[in-house]
């Protein structure tokens, strides 16, 4: 009998009934002690008294209580009053199988549903867990589009087949429990009864996405029976109407394959994949195709791997590999992956197959390092990604002084062996200094400075001017320097002051010593924009880099950030963040500047539904975790902004910017005495540290005290913080719905300034 409103379990008070399936009803219900709405599966009455039943029903509760992860359904409780009950979190949404019984989905749609499915899958796999039941009826979409997989009840249990009649396979015993199964998403070993692992979740997830391009499941057939002969022995092929870009194609079959061993080997490797489908290129199925003969002209570089025995050569390793890449990258007729989505495969043991896929490339170089004294040794090899087959592999002994030698060595091998009839010259690396000591300390420095922390930061400087100091003449080490102030005044590690004249002391003098940079016009936009709060001189030098440099997908990145601080600028803006995702498509710092752009056009949904793919990744990324609080700040989701910005201030030991967004957001949510302690806190550090103003400003106005907020602005503007001159951030809209913030903007001549008001 159906639970009535009212029914009390536990502390749950029951609401009204949602819906019933096969092993569950399902309830809306308020959760009396934390007053809060949850669902509450109830295990149905018919089954109550078999046992098991009840050990399925437990065995799902533990599985998913053992997860946490934002694409996989939130546990909260399980009990047994006069029934066995499930508490989970309460979804507003629909079920995948109601949106593809409408018909298709659209590609990116598609694409974003299955990059979810796959992340989610991957923390369960990684948990041990193989939910063995993956359908459209067991995804579950909410109405931020988030992905939420359901019903983990035959999670890590082998399923045979004995009633393949109607579609659906059952096991009539009782022990070790009852198994369900849809016929037409299970992989081919689970229909044959052998042993399974996370690799048939994996032909399921395919079987899925192949119903979302086409309206239908891949071997769907008149009977159960041929539906299962169709799993176990044709090819899927999908209908004719339908087209498909080739990548997206190749990585559905892939999924498809009969033999586990030949389908993506992880949840993590088939999510790789995915990724590097976001883009425009979804947008057209028909790519430009070369004669055969070039169809091996594409590269990705990884980063070497160190064989030293002190392992102290990682930052030559990464090094080695990023000057190959660049001399790769100016030859015509040879597209080479960008520097961040290559490097995403750094230290993994990835198959050929997955890098090719996740980076659409046809070639793969890997190498690896090892020194010993004064010797160097250098080995590399070029494989192709179709067949795993090697084009050329090569070791190279030198010494340590023939660092640059072997570089353009390996270039030219690459050429010889992609058959490029270009000129010898062409493959040669640009090189800054002859010096190997000061080059040795520029790569070092680098190295540091991809960490961006505040103390790595302050090694990269380090190794900056030692680099310098070896050779007053090698420029790139003075854009370092520049670029490692830039960054300590944006996040307020040093005085704004201190910051511009370092950075701008450095820039002059890399310069004067090479004045076609591309990296330095780059910095020099930053200090344009963050600084001197001249958006046109910011948005010249942004675009002087691209011209430069028209493969650099950072230089893309900050045109279009640049862009979004001008009004009527929206198209171009947008429109250089998504070329920039088109170049480095797995990079997660684009992935989470391009959100930040989106949410300055008020496209907030858009920006949180980027953040999420970012943390997903990395849970602890501060950039998503900042961008995507001013997001959900925005949209009104409070309480999910304060959590993201609570964590980014923790991974800090609440550093004054991030504290300074947190106690933002803390007045918003209305919760006010905790944002006025982070106000009380940035008065009493800045005593002792330096503490910018504006933090202190934004969350004066979250708290509804303009008067006091405009004067502490006054005081931000005075010390030149670098964010005064961003004001479409999410952190201003509180002083932007006061008539006054119109003449802040005209104070500080931004180009928002309206004349009218």
């Amino acid at each position: 009998m159906p639970l009535q409103p009212g029914t009390r379990l536990g502390a749950y008070s029951i609401v009204s009934a949602i819906g019933a399936g096969g092993m569950g009803e399902v309830y809306e219900a308020e959760d009396t002690k934390l007053d809060r709405r949850v669902a509450i599966k109830v295990l149905p009455e018919q089954f109550a008294s078999d046992q098991s039943f009840q050990a399925r029903f437990e065995r799902e509760a533990k599985a998913l209580a053992a997860l946490s992860h934002p694409n996989i359904l939130t546990v909260y409780d399980f009990g047994h009053a006069s029934v066995f009950y499930t508490v989970t979190e309460l979804l507003e949404g629909r079920t995948l199988g109601s949106l593809v019984m409408a018909g298709p989905i659209a590609t990116r749609k598609a694409v974003d549903y299955a990059l979810q499915i796959a992340r989610g899958l991957a923390a369960a796999h990684d948990k041990g867990i193989v939910h063995r039941d993956i359908k459209p009826d067991n995804i579950f979409i909410t109405t931020d589009d988030r992905v939420k997989i359901l019903d983990f009840g035959l999670a890590t249990v082998t399923a045979p087949v004995d009633a393949i009649a109607t579609g659906e396979t059952r096991a009539r015993d009782t022990a070790p429990g009852t198994i369900l199964g849809t016929v037409g998403y299970m992989s081919p070993e689970q229909l044959r009864g052998r042993d399974t692992d996370h690799r048939s979740d994996l032909f399921s997830v395919g079987a899925v996405l192949f119903e979302m391009l086409s309206g239908r499941p891949p071997f769907a057939a008149d009977s159960g029976a041929d539906t299962v002969s169709g799993i176990l022995t044709k090819e899927a092929e999908l209908p004719v109407n339908v087209e498909v870009p080739p990548g997206l194609a190749r990585i559905l079959m892939r999924c498809l394959e009969k033999n586990p061993s030949a389908r993506f080997q992880s949840a993590h490797d088939l999510a790789f994949a995915i990724e590097s489908l976001s883009g425009v290129a979804l947008d057209s199925v028909a790519k430009s195709k070369g004669p055969a003969a070039d169809e091996r002209r594409s590269i990705a570089v990884l980063p070497f791997t160190d064989l030293s025995p002190a392992k102290d050569q990682d930052y030559f390793c990464v090094g080695m590999a990023e000057e190959i890449m660049t001399a790769l990258t100016g030859i015509a007729g040879l597209r080479v992956a960008a520097r961040s989505s290559a490097f995403r495969f750094k230290g993994g043991d990835h198959e050929l197959r997955t890098v090719g896929q996740a980076l659409d490339v046809k070639t793969v170089l890997e190498g690896s390092v090892r020194t010993a004294g004064h010797r160097l040794r250098v080995t590399a090899q070029l494989n192709q990604v179709e067949g795993g087959y090697q084009l050329w592999s090569r070791r190279y002994d030198r010494e340590l002084d023939d660092v640059f030698a072997i570089q353009d060595e390996i270039a030219a091998d690459i050429v010889e062996a992609l058959r490029l009839e270009l000129a010898e010259s062409a493959t040669r690396i640009v090189r800054h200094t002859q010096n190997q000591e000061a080059y040795h300390l520029y790569l070092r420095g680098r190295y540091h400075w991809y960490s961006r922390t505040k103390d790595a930061l302050a090694k990269a400087r380090e190794q900056y001017e030692q680099a310098v100091a070896k050779d007053p003449d090698y420029a790139l080490p003075y854009v370092g320097i520049a670029d490692v102030s830039t960054i300590q005044g944006i996040y307020g590690y040093v005085p704004e002051s201190d910051a511009t004249r370092h950075a701008k002391a450095a820039l002059d003098k890399a310069f004067a010593i090479n004045d076609r940079l591309a990296d330095a016009y780059r910095t020099k936009g930053f200090l344009s924009l963050f600084y001197d709060w001249d958006v046109e001189a910011a948005r010249r030098a942004f675009e002087r880099s691209v011209e430069l440099d028209p493969s650099s997908a950072l230089s893309y990145t900050w045109l279009g950030f640049c862009l979004a601080t001008w009004r009527d600028q929206q198209a171009a803006s947008l429109a250089a963040v998504t070329k920039a995702q088109e170049l480095d498509p797995l990079n997660l710092y684009i992935s989470c500047i391009s959100a930040f752009v989106h949410d300055m056009w008020g496209q907030s949904e858009e920006a949180a539904r980027e953040c999420r793919k970012v943390l997903d990744v990395d849970s602890n990324y501060l950039l998503g975790l900042y961008v995507i609080g001013g997001a959900y700040s925005r949209l009104g989701r409070h309480e999910e902004a304060v959590a993201a910005l609570e964590r980014s201030a923790a991974l800090t030991a609440r550093a004054p910017f991030y504290l300074g967004w947190l106690g933002w957001a803390l007045g918003r949510a209305g919760r006010h005495d905790e944002a006025r302690g982070c106000l009380r806190e940035l008065e009493q550090r800045s005593t002792s540290e330096h503490v910018g103003a504006l933090y202190r400003s934004i969350i004066t106005a979250a708290l509804g005290e303009m008067d006091r907020a405009f004067e502490i602005l006054d005081e931000a503007t005075r010390e030149r913080n670098c964010w005064v001159g961003i004001p479409r951030m999410a952190i201003f809209d509180d002083l932007r719905r006061d008539p006054r913030f119109n003449q802040h903007l005209k104070g500080i001549r931004h180009p928002e300034w309206d004349p009218r008001k």
